[in-house]
């Protein structure tokens, strides 16, 4: 590892010009080091707003505020942000604030000084606009504690005006112990630093630091910390929460350009192709960047409605440019149809079709689609025949349904190659995650049937659901259907209906 990023974080702990409040090695801090079982770090700069709700979340922690060795690195802020740190560290001789005098330009370096300080067991990372669950640090403590793993990740809470989601879900969907982070579904596709805890010791033996780019520094250091990990877990727990509000909006994720993003990969890219990793290793990294990042970024409005789509393309064959020296093809770990259709077809030089073909997908409701040997397909009505026919990993239409005995009953069809991987059929909350229930079915080739009890229905509140079925532990697909079917009781209306998307939905309400 590149030792450059530890030398200037020390420098910048070293500078005279540096600030520092509570320094661990202060006598002190001394006293109550061996207590700290976990550290949390927070890069700041301007985060007046919000610094006040993210700091007290850490305060709140149920493992015990003598048990957590906070470290808060300004970035030299214009705000009032060091001025309300300040004042915290005042109080709380466990929070440690380093003020930068000179702004660094990204949370790097902040984070890499945070790790040089810390003295815990354990590292976490919290950003200045967000939040921890109340039980959050302990509950991954514990987890780490009881395995002896170098890495555990619960659930990450996006919040919103609008509702709240989970971000990366596959990475929390369930219980998981001591596991190689090779062995989980697209684990290496959700690698921000949110709702995780790992090993202080791992970070130091390894030198694993953050580099100093404006986007993707998160992306370079997870990648590390799995390749070196000796297990990982996970947890179904949420631990973390995501400010997306519409008063956050200066958010770094928000601002940065997308395709400086993609420039930023591309950079990620030849650093992992330089450590000459298993072949099956590289190929998972790879995979992500190639087809999560940049393929998957064809897959949007930004590209489908920018008037510079040239600059896509320019991305994507610097992309493509990187594979020539791989030992593998790299189309073949492409697990998109819809991808690997529009990589084939920039192949073959046809840029005019992948934005058409975008174009249609993103913008077309009401898209054909056939049945052939038990799959799904996507007609394409303006590509040539061998194009014309896309798969779709999975499909479901709404057949028959009907209420008897207390219960809602629908039948189905379901086509594509996860059939033996159904988990569950699951009424979703489309603003509130937590407001969902499973419903119990059997499918028995291409036809399944699900029921759910009015009873059951009751104990969700009301909203508008999605009913989804869940494949392969984490991925949904809707069910789309054309009726509705209105039932009221206890002076509540149920109603199962189609979207304005097509989807089976339901709508709990007050009975008028």
């Amino acid at each position: 590892m590149d030792l450059s990023h530890q030398q200037k974080a020390l420098e910048k702990i070293r500078d005279n010009k540096t600030e520092i409040i509570n320094k661990p090695d202060s006598f002190l801090n001394k006293l109550f080091k061996a207590q700290k079982l976990v550290t949390v770090v927070t890069a700041a700069y301007n985060a007046e707003s919000f610094i006040e709700k993210t700091i007290d979340s850490v305060l709140a922690q149920t493992i015990g505020v003598a048990n957590i060795q906070y470290i808060i690195v300004d970035d030299c802020s214009t705000d009032r942000t060091p001025e309300i740190i300040r004042g915290y560290a005042a109080k709380h001789k466990n929070i440690i604030f380093v003020s930068l005098k000179e702004n660094t330009g990204s949370p790097g370096l902040p984070r890499n000084i945070g790790i040089e300080l810390a003295t815990s067991p354990y590292i976490t990372f919290l950003d200045a606009d967000d939040w921890l669950a109340k039980d959050g640090l302990e509950h991954l403590y514990k987890i780490l504690k009881e395995t002896g793993d170098d890495y555990a990740v619960g659930k990450t809470i996006k919040i919103e005006d609008k509702g709240n989601s989970v971000i990366g879900e596959f990475a929390s969907v369930k219980e998981r112990r001591s596991i190689s982070p090779f062995s989980i579904p697209h684990f290496f596709y959700h690698m921000g630093p949110t709702a995780r805890m790992m090993s202080l010791p791992l970070l130091k033996q390894h030198n694993i630091r953050f580099p100093e780019m404006r986007f993707g520094e998160d992306k370079f250091f997870f990648i590390n910390v799995f390749l070196y990990a000796n297990a990982v877990s996970t947890t179904t727990a949420p631990i973390y929460y995501v400010n997306r509000t519409g008063e956050n909006a200066s958010s770094l994720t928000r601002v940065t350009h997308v395709l400086d993003k993609r420039r930023a990969d591309l950079k990620i890219v030849d650093y992992i192709k330089s450590l000459s990793l298993d072949v099956e290793k590289e190929k998972v990294i790879l995979n992500r960047i190639y087809e999560y990042d940049i393929l998957k970024t064809f897959d949007s409005m930004l590209f489908v409605r920018s008037a510079k789509q040239q600059d896509f393309f320019d991305v994507l064959q610097d992309a493509v440019d990187t594979t020539k020296d791989l030992r593998y093809d790299f189309k073949e770990e492409i697990q998109s149809p819809l991808l690997r259709a529009a990589l084939d077809l920039f192949l073959e030089g046809r840029q005019q079709d992948v934005s058409a073909l975008f174009h249609w997908f993103k913008n077309h409701k009401g898209k054909k689609h056939v049945i052939r040997g038990g799959m799904a397909y996507y007609e394409v009505p303006f590509l040539e025949e061998e194009r014309r026919y896309i798969r779709m990993p999975m499909l479901a239409n709404a057949l028959d349904s009907y209420i008897i005995n207390g219960q809602y009953v629908q039948t189905f069809e379901v086509y594509g190659d996860a059939l033996d991987n159904i988990n569950a059929v699951l009424i979703r909350d489309r603003s509130e995650f937590s407001n969902e229930i499973e419903c119990s079915f059997h499918i028995e080739g291409n036809f399944g049937q699900f029921q759910v009890r009015y009873d059951e229905l009751e104990k969700l509140d009301n909203a508008l659901f999605t009913v989804f079925i869940r494949f392969n532990d984490y991925q949904l697909i809707n069910i789309k259907r054309i009726t509705t079917i209105p039932h009221t009781e206890n002076g509540r209306t149920f109603e199962f209906y189609t979207s304005k998307a097509n989807n089976l939905s339901l709508s709990i309400k007050k009975a008028k």
